[in-house]
């Protein structure tokens, strides 16, 4: 056998070791992971969600309530693996999957349901206040990126409440799931990530 033809399939070997870490990431309930990891899957999440707002977005700004749409649908889609990242960190830290996910999740899917389908917000007519001379620099931004009429959406007190629920929440999730240290050694949902 030629040494490149080893060479090659010991990487094969290793991209198929990562892809199934990242599958069992992302889909899997089961088993602990470490900060490092959840930090990881976050980074992924992230991108994943920006190429997709930026594509969905990009591809649907002339319509008008599509645009507004795309955030939830794209929250809706990554909810199973951010979930899943989500029950191994708080594993990690033992504790049940419920109720924290639901403490940790339902807020921010709350809120971005309010907005999607404009519960408790007022849509402003941005082409009327820049008609008055309002949000400066606006026309411009528009003209660079190719953006139609639009509107902007002003939440009112319960959408706000709903929102700074969803940032209270979701600061407390960031601080127990990225920032403290997992329960050292085997608990009751596995052994140590960290061995």
């Amino acid at each position: 056998m030629p040494k490149g033809a080893l060479q090659l399939s010991v990487y094969e070997l290793q991209l198929r070791i990562y892809q199934e870490m990242a599958m069992n990431l992302f889909t899997s309930f089961d088993g602990r992971i470490p900060r490092s990891t959840f930090w990881l899957g976050v980074l992924g999440l992230i991108l994943i969600s920006f190429l997709f707002i930026f594509l969905l977005g990009a591809m649907l700004a002339s319509t008008g309530q599509i645009p507004r749409m795309v955030p939830f649908v794209i929250s809706l889609v990554l909810l199973y693996p951010a979930a899943a990242i989500t029950v191994k960190r708080l594993h990690d830290r033992n504790k049940p999957a419920m109720p924290w996910l639901l403490i940790f999740f339902l807020p921010g899917i709350i809120s971005n349901f309010m907005k999607a389908f404009k519960i408790d917000y007022t849509a402003l007519d941005v082409k009327a206040v820049m008609e008055t001379g309002g949000m400066m620099g606006m026309g411009r931004m528009r003209s660079m990126f190719g953006m139609g009429e639009f509107e902007m959406l002003v939440p009112g007190s319960i959408a706000m409440l709903v929102s700074l629920a969803s940032f209270v929440v979701g600061i407390w999730a960031l601080i127990e799931l990225g920032f403290l240290k997992g329960t050292t050694g085997e608990n009751s949902f596995g052994p140590d990530p960290l061995g």
